[in-house]
């Protein structure tokens, strides 16, 4: 845009350390924003002419942040059952007044609770009968791929000696004598325990609102719910649609469909279902155009799918959570009707049948995505280099270290876990989020560049070189997420012609001490053009 056409409507932002995440002009210190798009990008001689000019005082500017992963429809779940924040810690022996100790009331209805490592102690029914003899209690594990129940939640959901699990892989665990303990095993299984979490109620207005609140303040303007439906979920979609419809979402959102085999649904209907939510959420800021897949489970619960046994579990390698062509048979389904494909893949056998599946689909209209990528034989690595169009989505965080994860695979497979940096040396697309709800500090994204950047130092997994540079820790969390949800050319990136999408951060994120940059703060969020959040009335 030439200077002098600067129309007096038109905003300046000058003086700013902007990292803009685009390839083709990576740094400016201006940008011209109208009608809620960026009109031009570059140094401060196009701002000086406008009329309505903010000084950004030096200050950095990144992209509005992209989650490429996240939960934030579990939230508005979490808080109309007003679930109770547990440490992940928590052992069978304290369980019980944990949960009394945080609960909000004395009543009979269902007390919920999410946060701990079920896999770590012997949890069962018997740690909450004491203490909750006639209120039902579930108690979900802090990777969502396990729950605690007690004696009156199984008697409520009639789970008992007869019960059948759903496959080998996931499962109602029993005692010596057949009956179930009240800790279930995977995400089938938890599904036959869905009464009692609808029976809960829906999410209001006011908590959507400041769910998205929540979300502008940590710097996001996009985001994707990885299991937004499966056929069976409670609908919370009409009070989305309001709000789009309204103009009132502060980001936008991209919504899912998870589909969990043909045991559950035919592929046919679950096609139909995905259709239908499609067409019920085309707004500008609500997208429902994305099919979830899950391979396997988490190594946590031992139920990640690994090509060789685990180290502490010699002969058992896993769980596969759906079958491998069911799968395929989904997937091109989906495909041929526009959607994206995002597949669940935790261990290495679980990604070669991942990149099996979209590798065999061949060039597609949508996009295709691996989540996780905890583990990758090396053939594999060359492989999803070789397919050129296969997302590799991930959450740094999760590279802190801890001994179950080395007592699980062993010391060969612990320091080549999530190879981040091995995939952009490949020149493979790195997206990151948070795979949780606002949770600590993994909704925090400068926590998640800290942790890709600093890889192989105290407290993180090795090796040194999975690390990566600031700049494709920044691109992983922006341009690299829009992508990979489809919305590369509207968001993303601060680019002329895009969406005004931008955070203003209390520092500078490339140039900060690497200690200091996981405590980076989000000064004002602007998303459309409009300040979403400020935390405080000057920059």
């Amino acid at each position: 845009m030439r200077p002098d056409t600067c129309r007096q409507t038109e905003t300046a932002f000058y003086n700013g350390r902007i990292y803009t995440a685009d390839e083709a002009f990576p740094f400016a210190r201006s940008f011209v924003v109208r009608d809620g798009r960026f009109a031009s990008v570059g140094d401060d001689t196009a701002a000086q002419v406008c009329a309505h000019r903010v000084d950004l005082g030096g200050r950095c500017v990144i992209p509005g942040l992209v989650d490429s992963h996240c939960h934030i429809l579990s939230g508005l779940q979490r808080a109309a059952m007003n679930l109770i924040k547990l440490d992940e810690g928590t052992k069978p022996e304290t369980l019980a007044a944990a949960l009394l100790a945080r609960a909000k009331s004395e009543g009979d209805g269902v007390l919920s609770a999410m946060g701990i490592n079920l896999t770590q102690g012997a949890f069962s029914a018997r740690d909450l009968d004491g203490a909750f003899p006639a209120r039902p209690v579930l108690v979900f594990s802090f990777d969502g791929h396990a729950l605690l129940l007690n004696h009156r939640a199984m008697e409520l959901l009639h789970i008992d000696r007869d019960t059948e699990d759903p496959d080998e892989n996931s499962y109602f665990v029993r005692d010596g004598n057949g009956e179930p303990t009240g800790l279930v095993i995977e995400i089938p299984a938890m599904m036959r325990c869905r009464a009692l979490v609808d029976a809960e109620g829906a999410a209001s207005e006011e908590t959507l609102s400041g769910l998205l609140d929540a979300y502008a303040a940590l710097g996001y303007t996009t985001v994707f719910d990885a299991m937004s439906a499966d056929g069976e979920t409670a609908d919370v979609f009409p009070l989305l649609r309001d709000f789009a419809q309204a103009g009132r979402m502060s980001l936008r959102l991209s919504a899912s469909f998870c589909y969990h085999g043909e045991a559950y649904i035919e592929p046919g209907e679950a096609l139909e279902q995905l259709r239908a939510l499609r067409r019920s959420c085309g707004f500008a800021d609500l997208r429902a155009d994305t099919l979830k897949l899950i391979t396997d489970g988490t190594v946590e619960e031992r139920s990640a799918l690994l090509s060789a046994p685990y180290a502490d579990q010699p002969g058992y390698r896993g769980s596969a959570l759906i079958d491998p062509a069911d799968m395929m048979r989904m997937a091109r389904l989906a495909t041929e009707d526009g959607f994206h494909i995002h597949i669940h893949a935790i261990g290495d056998l679980a990604v070669s049948r991942a990149l099996d599946t979209l590798c065999a689909l061949g060039k597609t209209s949508g996009t295709k995505t691996i989540a996780h990528n905890q583990l990758y034989r090396p053939e594999d690595v060359a492989r999803i280099a070789r397919a050129g169009d296969i997302f590799f989505q991930t959450t740094p965080h999760w590279v802190t270290a801890d001994d179950y994860t080395l007592a699980r695979l062993g010391e060969e497979r612990y320091a080549r876990q999530f190879p981040v940096g091995t995939m952009r040396r490949h020149g493979v697309t790195v997206s990151f989020g948070s795979d949780t709800y606002l949770d600590e500090p993994l909704a925090n994204a400068f926590a998640g560049m800290y942790c890709a950047v600093a890889r192989g130092d105290a407290g993180l997994y090795p090796p040194k070189d999975e690390g990566i540079s600031r700049a494709s820790a920044l691109a992983a969390y922006t341009i690299a997420g829009a992508r990979q949800l489809g919305w590369g050319d509207e968001t993303g990136s601060i680019t002329a012609g895009k969406s005004a999408d931008f955070a203003v951060l209390d520092r500078d994120v490339m140039t900060c001490p690497l200690d200091e940059l996981a405590r980076t703060q989000v000064r004002e969020t602007w998303f459309h053009g409009n300040v979403v959040y400020r935390k405080s009335d000057k920059l």
